[in-house]
């Protein structure tokens, strides 16, 4: 079988021109789905999307219908006899008979689901023919709103309508999303998608919302203040609803779609949930103050841990919960006999929380499925924040030179031999050693908390940390994974791994201690530093 990574859209430069590669005519063409941010339901069996591939010679089929069995979209479509022409992809949901949209309406009434109403698209270019499906990432095309309720009449509420958008969008070729200045102004009626949470999805405009909430008492209707919604993003509105009226409040950050933010009535927006001060080298993210450096690689980095749990989530001390996803920091317990889970809030400030890696990259633990979905997800924003990202190997060998089983290459930081943990932090890293919950594979019912040793009873010995490009086959730069029957990618992923950091601290001298790289288990749970996008 083909490697994933000739679907990763980071072929080598001759792998178009290679005579040796198994023939893919006449094989169906596949697209396997990889959505980076939850949606409310994901695509269920059934659902369709349009499929276009060009090559350099023309178009080679249009909106040609996909629908999805449970792991990936197919249908008649099949893959041209010239093996060796490049294609590009680009797809949408929900698929239109009509012929590729250039226009998409919501639906008034939502209050059945949302999935008719979200639209998505993906884009892929430089894929070859192959016998295994594509995977393209899906981004949400328009505007979420999340309406958190917090009932205090003791009646129930039976609906809530918001009112003043347009549901008509305009799409472009790359299917951007703008409202319909024709279209009329017209009332959404939510889906009432949790107890306490109601979910409507508007094109992206600059409007002055209205929310309606029905129920046996008569309630006036609250204005929101004019807002810009765009496209891919959410925002949070949140209403109390009291036995005299409504009123609004600020409801917390919710870890789904892009947070925009959130909607109040009149006067102005609230301030963003980040805030970036490089020229004082700190950012503020969700209410916490981050420190950043920028390092001898031309990079800024985050010169302490994330201590960031998203909404709904927990931070558990129980190693046999091995699909947490999040963990406790971890610390030297008081006798200095072995290392412990801790909740203690100076530690999780300096220490940050532990991530599992699907955790730091934004998907829930069992998300990942398949290898081509985990090469997907180099570079990820995941966790951090806005205009920042999980490390790639890119970013990691960048930085300490060194990782085993890839060629070293020169830094500031690498002697040649290690990088040594004292030049990092004399340029403001703050690295030290916070060790990590060891999960070996997905195989597992325990993991056990590791980085003490009796030896250096005082501090944490060793640790890993998170990081979002796939682990290669030693010695050459095919993504590897394990399965659970060996060689069989159907029997479903055993193992993964990720290039990260490898902090290490078992010598009697600070100046001895080291951070290189190294490949990291996906279900172990790590610290995790994220890097800017632009260096600027």
């Amino acid at each position: 079988m083909l490697s994933g990574a000739l679907l990763c859209g980071a072929c080598g430069k001759g792998d178009a021109d290679r005579t040796d590669r198994p023939s893919a005519a006449g094989l169906p063409i596949r697209v396997e789905p990889v959505i980076t941010r939850a949606t409310e339901t994901d695509f269920e069996n059934g659902d369709a999307i349009g499929l276009t591939v060009s090559r350099e010679s023309g178009v080679y089929a249009t909106n040609e219908k996909l629908v999805f069995d449970g792991t990936s979209f197919g249908g008649s479509l099949v893959w041209y006899a010239e093996g060796a022409d490049v294609a590009s992809l680009s797809a949408y949901s929900p698929w239109q008979e009509s012929g590729v949209p250039t226009s998409f309406t919501v639906q008034a009434d939502q209050t059945a689901g949302t999935s008719s109403s979200d639209f998505l698209a993906a884009s892929k270019t430089g894929v070859i023919p192959s016998a295994n499906a594509v995977a393209m990432v899906f981004q949400h095309r328009l505007t979420r709103l999340v309406i958190k309720v917090q009932n205090n009449t003791g009646k129930t509420i039976t609906g809530i309508t918001v009112g003043g958008a347009r549901l008509a969008a305009k799409l472009s070729e790359d299917f951007t999303a703008t409202v319909d200045p024709s279209a009329a102004v017209t009332p959404v009626k939510a889906r009432n998608a949790a107890e306490k949470t109601w979910h409507a999805i508007l094109p992206p405009q600059t409007v002055s919302l209205s929310v309606k909430v029905e129920s046996e008492l008569s309630l006036p209707e609250q204005y929101l203040a004019e807002a810009q919604l765009q496209g891919g993003k959410q925002y949070s509105v949140g209403i109390v609803v009291n036995p005299d009226g409504l009123k609004v409040t600020l409801s917390g950050a919710i870890d789904n779609w892009e947070d925009g933010g959130e909607l109040e009535p009149g006067g102005n927006p609230p301030a963003a949930d980040f805030e970036e001060h490089l020229d004082q080298k700190y950012f503020i993210y969700h209410k916490r103050n981050y420190s950043v450096v920028k390092m001898k690689d031309g990079k800024w980095w985050m010169a302490q841990n994330l201590a960031y749990l998203p909404e709904g989530k927990t931070a558990s001390t129980d190693v046999s919960a091995v699909t947490a996803g999040f963990f406790a920091p971890i610390r030297i317990n008081a006798a200095q006999t072995a290392a412990e889970f801790t909740t203690d809030a100076a530690v999780v400030t300096s220490n940050g929380y532990l991530y599992q890696a699907e955790a730091a990259l934004g998907l829930e633990v069992g998300a990942i499925t398949t290898l081509d979905q985990a090469v997907a997800l180099e570079g990820a924003q995941g966790l951090c924040p806005p205009g920042w990202h999980v490390p790639t190997l890119a970013d990691i060998r960048g930085l300490v030179g060194k990782i085993p089983q890839q060629t070293a290459v020169t830094t500031p930081y690498f002697d040649g031999s290690e990088c040594y943990m004292d030049a990092l932090n004399a340029d403001g890293f703050n690295m030290a050693a916070f060790g990590m919950v060891s999960i070996l594979d997905n195989t597992r019912t325990s993991g056990s908390i590791t980085g003490f040793m009796s030896s250096y009873k005082d501090h944490l010995s060793s640790g890993m940390f998170c990081g979002s490009s796939v682990g290669r086959v030693d010695g050459s730069d095919t993504p590897t994974a394990t399965y659970n029957t060996a060689g069989d990618p159907a029997s479903g992923i055993k193992n993964l791994q990720f290039y990260g950091f490898m902090p290490m601290t078992n010598k009697a001298s600070s100046s001895q201690y080291t951070c290189n790289g190294t490949k990291v288990s996906y279900r172990i749970a790590a610290p995790l530093r994220c890097v800017r996008d632009k260096s600027e």
